[in-house]
């Protein structure tokens, strides 16, 4: 299954592989240039870390995370989240 492109994304960059600012742009990528069929729950956890990494502003810091930008730690805990769901 293609999912396993976006769990290699998320682990590598829960595990420090990667930094937020790649994770950012390959997430983004990948998600909006995705090709293949995919069914509603799936859908709804690769959206919500979509939408997550879209509200993520590197200037905003812990405990100061608003409706619209959210903190580093945040995005990684709404990542961690996601892979949570995934088993």
């Amino acid at each position: 299954m293609f999912a396993y492109k976006y769990k290699r994304l998320m682990r590598d960059f829960i595990n420090e592989t990667i930094t937020v600012e790649d994770f950012e742009r390959d997430y983004l990528n990948t998600f909006k240039n995705e090709t293949e069929r995919m069914d509603n729950t799936l859908f709804g956890i690769l959206n919500g870390v979509f939408e997550a990494v879209d509200c993520y502003w590197h200037e905003r810091l812990r405990g100061q995370e608003t409706a619209f930008e959210i903190s580093e730690q945040q995005l990684r805990k709404e990542v961690s989240e996601a892979l949570v769901k995934f088993k």
